[in-house]
């Protein structure tokens, strides 16, 4: 009897293995890229004292951009950067003896916990790990999980800090729900809720010209369907669509807002832990950093859409870029908790496109907005009736 080979003895290897690494290169990043921040200060601090008249003690200190200083600062910057580039590279390495192909791969599905903290991470920093190429940014994706395509096609798009598994809220899902009552299909983005609204919508509009293009049977009609900053991203696709002649509007025949900042959302307090996340205690080195707010963050908070719009009011000349495409039926749904104001992130005007400017105000027609008492804004995910309410509207 011959011996078996080496690769018939091998185990299926978990592909999250993989995933792992390159997770741990991302981190790695970060750090140094922290390192470099606080040499950074630290050359800015120097400067300071260097300026400061009379001199410590009489003595006059050296300029960091200069002499002792310079060769100091320079040698440091340099070691962060040469161990950095060596960890990555062994790391990279390590990454890609994982992805052999001649080594078998188990099939995994995605740990929530982990594209959760990935979702935060990104709402916090995306700008910065998507200009750095970091492994932790999230690039832009449509996903389906279902087989067969439906002429209908409902795209859900997720709010601020989170990503497309967490329409699933364990006792209800919106997607599947919606899908199985009006014969859909469900289909998912996932993005980068750090960077700008304006340019998720224009990578939205772009994936969506290429998707519909190839649908795989005749379209009957889109159903777009954003919560909170989402559905800032589906109003920017839509317009960035229109000027740029895409085909795909052409096909939607429903926008829905759920909880949705149009006018701007309650700049007070923690953004995070109103968005139901708690402190960001359980995340302790990013807590110092979740003071800063990102683009997305600071575009949720304003309800900016556009990036010729500007930041307080808009002019007259602009007043298309205020509301929504004409001739596509649009719904707006607002929680409301507490006095009855706000929904514990989004007020409820603005979550109903309702401003006293009327240059600003989405004018949807009074049966399209709709206010749910006693649901916050991540209540809007679970509540049965705002699914029947969604459903009705939808099946028109």
């Amino acid at each position: 009897m011959t011996e078996p080979t080496t690769s018939a003895r091998r185990e299926p290897w978990p592909s999250h293995a993989a995933g792992a690494v390159r997770d741990l290169r991302g981190g790695m990043r970060l750090l140094v890229d922290a390192v470099r921040s606080g040499l950074d200060r630290v050359e800015a601090a120097h400067e300071r004292v260097a300026n400061v008249e009379p001199p410590v003690r009489g003595a006059r200190i050296g300029r960091p951009y200069t002499g002792v200083g310079a060769i100091v600062y320079r040698g440091l910057r340099g070691t962060t950067d040469l161990a950095g580039g060596a960890l990555d590279l062994a790391l990279a390495s390590l990454q890609a003896w994982l992805l052999d192909p001649l080594r078998e791969t188990a099939p995994h599905e995605p740990v929530p916990a982990r594209e959760a903290a990935i979702a935060m991470l990104n709402a916090i920093m995306g700008d910065h790990l998507h200009r750095t190429d970091n492994p932790l940014a999230i690039h832009l994706e449509l996903r389906s999980s279902v087989a067969a395509a439906q002429p209908r096609v409902l795209l859900m798009v997720h709010d601020l800090a989170r990503n497309d598994l967490q329409w699933d809220q364990g006792t209800h899902d919106h997607a599947q729900a919606l899908a199985q009552a009006l014969a859909c299909t469900p289909v998912h983005a996932l993005y980068n809720t750090g960077r700008p609204v304006p340019a998720t919508g224009r990578e939205l509009a772009a994936e969506l010209e290429v998707l519909l293009a190839h649908w795989r049977v005749p379209l009957q009609g889109v159903a777009l369907l954003g919560h909170g900053m989402g559905g800032l991203v589906v109003r920017s696709a839509l317009h960035q669509a229109q000027r740029a002649g895409m085909a795909w509007p052409a096909h939607v025949r429903h926008l829905v807002f759920l909880g949705t900042p149009h006018h701007g959302a309650d700049a007070s307090g923690d953004l995070l832990a109103r968005l139901g996340f708690g402190p960001v205690a359980w995340l302790p080195q990013l807590a110092r950093v979740a003071r800063r707010r990102s683009p997305g963050m600071r575009d949720f908070l304003e309800g900016r859409v556009l990036e010729d719009e500007t930041r307080v009011g808009l002019p007259t000349t602009q007043q298309w870029t205020a509301g929504v495409p004409s001739g596509v039926p649009a719904h707006a749904i607002a929680g409301s908790i507490g006095d009855g104001r706000t929904d514990g992130v989004v007020p409820v005007d603005s979550a109903l496109g309702r401003h006293a400017e009327a240059v600003r105000d989405l004018l949807l027609p009074t049966e399209h907005r709709w206010v749910i008492q006693g649901v916050d804004h991540l209540g809007l995910l679970r509540s049965e009736a705002v699914f029947q309410k969604m459903r009705q509207w939808l099946s028109a």
